[in-house]
């Protein structure tokens, strides 16, 4: 969940042998596939953001829950947030996917921002407990340019006049980013499909949300 496996994995470099787009183009099995990926260097050495790294928590749950992905979703999620008209990738094996490939309503993405704010808990009922809010979030691991990682979660700090303000981001390639700033008590949701053009969509993180709508709801 840190992104430090030390496999030869890297979703940033087209030729890496673990980069996402060529384990849709692999073997049947995605898990063996990311298995036998030879390692670059010793885990929690350096993190680097792969897709298949996420994916391997897939296994780890069917077997450990011995449940189909999507039905332990459905039971643990979906439901409790009142989710419907999602639809969720499949592997050729008929598996979820768990690096990403989710279809879902923007206010259904929406609720994942601000179960997170409420400490875990929607409409009052409790869907994964605090500390778990609190470890996702905290502070893990390094990646490329100094940005720092949680469990799935992206961390950052964005500037609004003389104040700072951190901000934990689930994102998307093209720009589907769930953000959300405690200090606030605010969640803000992007969508877009500018896939593989991060210069594009990460302006809404770097630009649009400190400049009109943090800065609008501070009065800067």
């Amino acid at each position: 969940m840190t992104m430090s496996t030390g496999l030869a994995c890297d979703d940033d470099d087209p030729a890496s042998s673990g980069n996402e787009d060529r384990l849709e183009d692999s073997v049947p099995d995605w898990y063996k596939y990311t298995l036998d990926l030879p390692m670059v260097r010793a885990p929690g050495e350096k993190a680097v953001y792969c897709s298949a790294n996420i994916n391997l928590l897939g296994g780890v749950l069917r077997n450990t829950t011995r449940t189909w992905i999507p039905e332990f979703f459905t039971r643990n999620v979906a439901t409790p947030l009142q989710m419907r008209g999602y639809h969720l990738d499949l592997m050729p094996d008929g598996e979820q996917y768990l690096g990403g490939g989710i279809y879902m309503r923007p206010r259904d993405a929406l609720k994942r921002g601000q179960f997170y704010l409420s400490g875990g808990t929607w409409n009052g009922k409790r869907v994964v407990s605090q500390r778990w809010v609190e470890c996702s979030t905290a502070n893990h691991s390094t990646i490329g340019d100094g940005r720092t990682y949680g469990y799935t979660w992206w961390r950052h700090e964005l500037r609004v006049g003389d104040r700072v303000y951190s901000k934990c981001e689930a994102s998307g390639n093209g720009g589907q980013l769930v953000m959300v700033v405690p200090e606030l008590d605010l969640v803000v949701l992007f969508t877009a499909g500018n896939y593989n053009h991060v210069a594009i969509w990460r302006k809404f993180r770097e630009a649009l949300l400190p400049r009109y709508l943090l800065a609008t709801v501070t009065g800067k």
